[in-house]
């Protein structure tokens, strides 16, 4: 849908983002039922809940989803 062809070797230089890696997995402070995994010019939260936020370097919100019980990642 990005129009960018899936290419994992390309993810320093092509633009598109990528399923978060396990590699990449941290704690978020503040918040035990979120975990934070960094990517090039994003992080992606995900809660317990199965909420999801992404979010630039500079901590712009590009997507959120709530999770299954209608709560967003900072209301965990």
């Amino acid at each position: 849908m990005s129009g960018v062809p899936y290419d994992p070797s390309k993810w320093q230089t092509d633009d598109r983002l990528y399923p978060p890696q396990r590699d990449s997995e941290r704690a978020f402070s503040g918040y035990p039922k979120v975990r934070r995994f960094r990517s090039l010019k994003h992080n992606t939260l995900i809660g317990e809940n199965g909420s999801i936020e992404i979010r630039t370097l500079t901590n712009q919100i590009v997507f959120s989803k709530t999770g299954a019980d209608g709560k967003g990642v900072m209301e965990q």
